[in-house]
């Protein structure tokens, strides 16, 4: 009997333990360059995933189709809109708004048009590089990478980027799960990739 009392307390230790971060290294080194130059080479790729995006005073759950093509865009968002989606079309030239009600709004700015029509507050220009898993083209902050030189988290624009998670999408390994925060507005976005398809 007290062996059984034994073994369980046993057991109910190690399952009380906190669940290892991953381990990190802060170089990349020669496998993080190799990746990134990979990476920095598609022109042609699409995701289906599921974004939680909240804010200090709202909440959205919403799946997401992701077109991208060199400059130009087209994400698609379905939530609560009212009845329907939200499309968000763009190009180096700007981006336009399709609501469910097929109205058309226009604006330079991704992230000012899709917060003003529905709410939602989004890195939209950023997580273009984000979602495949590289920095923006500004200056990288604060980089983690793992064993394999892919990254685990960054800062970049005042946002801190935590990439949870990597699968295999044709010899490349790209992020399916990422946690975006920005803690000064108290935002918080989570993308899970259900989906990659990429064009070499």
């Amino acid at each position: 009997m007290k062996y059984i009392v034994s073994m369980l307390a046993g057991l109910t230790l190690v399952a009380c333990q906190s669940v290892p971060e991953i381990p990190e290294v802060a170089d990349g080194g020669v496998v993080w360059q190799q990746h990134r130059h990979a990476i920095e080479k598609l022109q042609q790729w699409h995701i289906s995933g599921r974004l939680a995006v909240n804010n200090q005073e709202s909440a959205w759950n919403l799946d997401m189709q992701w077109a991208q093509q060199g400059d130009n865009y087209q994400i698609e968002l379905a939530g609560p809109f009212g009845s329907g989606k939200v499309q968000l079309i763009g190009s180096g030239h700007g981006v336009q708004l399709r609501n469910a009600d097929k109205k058309v709004f226009y604006a330079d700015s991704a992230e000012e048009l899709l917060y003003a029509q529905t709410g939602v507050y989004m890195p939209i220009t950023d997580l273009r590089y984000w979602v495949l898993g590289i920095p923006a083209p500004q200056r990288l902050q604060q980089p983690g990478f793992d064993l394999q030189g892919q990254l685990t988290r960054l800062q970049q624009a005042d946002w801190e980027i935590r990439f949870r998670r990597y699968t295999q999408v044709n010899g490349l390994s790209l992020p399916d799960k990422i946690f975006i925060a920005r803690n000064d507005k108290q935002i918080d976005v989570r993308l899970v990739v259900d989906e990659w398809t990429i064009q070499h």
